[in-house]
């Protein structure tokens, strides 16, 4: 049934008819499997519905699991990320009530995959390791394939490609032991990738093609069969075969839709840009880099919300451990006390102690609390790569700031110049890398009152209070300077760098509003672009 879904729809029909007649594990399997239907078909809010109001009658922790796996996924997709975090940590409590491996097995992927979705891969190792030790009995435990697996994923992801690579032969050989072919496939799927992003495009080229073949006899709707496609439409675009490059990577961006595969869909169309581009189609070159634009918007904002998401059900989640903590404490003295009214000596100085304790802890506890909220309020406010603020929080701050100005205030917008080329060229950890050093080396020239932020890719923006248009101009052109300097080397990889700024200034040219003064630096940010890139205007209102 799990391969073929549109016949299980059918049956699970049939079924409803017979539903009265069913005990009462029959009945939990039926409406577990009624709610992965609703899934497959897209309705993910009747998903949630049905299980809501079945979950309650299910007393039996093999089928809770499950329901609470259906919910959580079921959260997922319609973007309610801290609900689908909630259900996923009530199934993980859960874990210790649990018999069946395969119920084990299912909850820890489910943390897993979670967490990798929400970027969080620090934890998703964690589950990972989890699985791996789920029975000590060597490698005969099939448990130990999906544990590889996920850490070979986890490290691809968070870019540890070394660690990732030492690990593949191992995870291949146990899933090969276990005959998980879906498994293998998808490993070799991966290190095929990883070939093609470390620049071994032949090598990856020769290993993919066959992996084509594999997956279309038993899983066609894989994200992993996308990834893979994309990946091959660059290693044949690199080296000159722009027929194969333009099937593939048409075939990955039309599977990265159908599958409404956001981040893969952005990637697929970066790529297809590329290969218009070789091809000289031009037009049709900038239609997929403008969608390729839109979609990394989509994913911008859909992270900042699953992150966000994140790190309130984890500062709830600490929150309620503190207050666990201090339970167990405060029901720890109670029952000292209760001992102490048995005993008429040292009641008095006992009882000042542990007025005393409970104060500290209370203390302890209060300035715990008051750290964690203040760590979650500076990472709403911060782009996690660069350490700027975000661009939310640069747009609110700024326009504040514009509202309560006393003199003149300039607004500095900078754009890397060819920035889609290092990435290109050399993968986007070096990109990151670019950027974040960009990031530090512009701090290093900015005032204690300069706002600094990313306001997406690689366009970054300067909010300077109490300056006029010549001092403005000034700190634009020394970190135009300051970037062109950068030394790449630290990156691996020789390249140049520089940046395109714009500069305006309220009260200057008929500037008042932050929303003129803003447009109205962007303007100037295109005239450096036109004239050539690497370069400083200021905004002059036309005659």
């Amino acid at each position: 049934m799990r391969n073929q879904p549109e016949k299980a729809v059918l049956t699970l029909e049939k079924v409803k008819e017979f539903e009265s007649t069913l005990n009462e594990k029959q009945r939990d399997k039926f409406q577990i499997l009624n709610a992965a239907a609703l899934g497959f078909r897209g309705r993910h809010k009747e998903k949630v519905e049905l299980v809501q109001s079945y979950i309650g009658k299910v007393s039996d922790p093999e089928y809770r699991v499950r329901f609470l796996y259906q919910l959580s996924v079921g959260y997922t997709n319609l973007g309610e990320y801290e609900k689908a975090l909630e259900a996923m940590n009530e199934s993980i409590i859960m874990l210790p009530k649990l018999r069946e491996l395969n119920s084990k097995m299912d909850t820890l992927q489910s943390a897993i995959t979670l967490h990798n979705s929400l970027r969080a891969y620090d934890e998703a190792m964690l589950y990972a390791d989890r699985m791996v030790a789920l029975e000590d009995i060597g490698e005969e435990s099939v448990s130990k394939c999906f544990g590889y697996a996920d850490q070979v994923e986890i490290n691809f992801l968070r870019g540890e490609r070394q660690r990732a690579r030492s690990l593949l032969p191992v995870a291949i050989r146990v899933c090969d032991l276990h005959k998980r072919k879906i498994i293998s496939l998808i490993l070799n799927a991966l290190a095929c990738i990883d070939l093609i992003d470390s620049g071994n495009y032949l090598q990856g080229k020769g290993a993919g093609l066959p992996l084509l073949a594999e997956f279309a006899k038993t899983s066609q709707n894989s994200d992993y069969l996308t990834q893979l496609e994309e990946a091959l439409a660059r290693a044949f675009l690199r080296t000159g075969n722009l027929d194969l490059a333009e099937r593939y990577g048409a075939l990955a961006y039309q599977h990265a839709k159908s599958g409404n595969a956001v981040q893969l869909m952005e990637k697929s169309a970066e790529t297809m840009a590329t290969i218009r581009r070789a091809q000289g189609l031009h037009a049709s070159s900038l239609e997929y880099y403008e969608a390729a634009l839109a979609l990394k918007n989509r994913v911008l904002d859909d992270q900042l919300h699953r992150n966000l998401a994140f790190q309130r059900v984890k500062f709830d989640t600490q929150d309620k451990v503190n207050q666990l903590n201090l339970l167990e404490q405060k029901n720890k003295i109670l029952a000292v006390e209760r001992e102490l009214e048995k005993k008429n000596n040292q009641n008095l100085w006992l009882a000042i102690a542990l007025v005393v304790i409970v104060m500290v802890l209370l203390v302890f506890w209060l300035v715990k609390t008051l750290q964690q909220k203040n760590q979650f309020r500076q990472f709403s406010q911060t782009d996690g790569l660069t350490q700027a603020a975000n661009r939310m929080h640069f747009m609110t701050s700024a326009n504040d700031a514009f509202k309560m100005r006393t003199g003149s205030m300039s607004i500095i917008l900078f754009d890397m110049d060819l920035f889609k080329n290092i990435n290109d060229s050399y993968g986007h950890a070096t990109g990151d890398w670019v950027l974040k050093t960009v990031g530090e080396t512009v701090k290093t020239h900015l005032r204690k009152v300069d706002l600094f932020g990313r306001l997406g890719g690689e366009e970054f923006g300067i909010c300077m209070p109490d300056s006029s248009q010549a001092s403005a101009l000034q700190l634009a052109e020394r970190c135009r300077m300051a970037i062109a300097m950068i030394d790449p080397e630290p990156s691996g990889h020789i390249f140049s760098l520089s940046a395109s700024f714009g500069v305006a200034t309220v009260d200057s040219n008929g500037l008042s509003s932050f929303e003129a003064t803003l447009e109205a630096a962007d303007k100037a940010l295109y005239s450096s672009k036109a004239e050539g890139r690497n370069c400083v205007n200021v905004f002059r209102q036309a005659l």
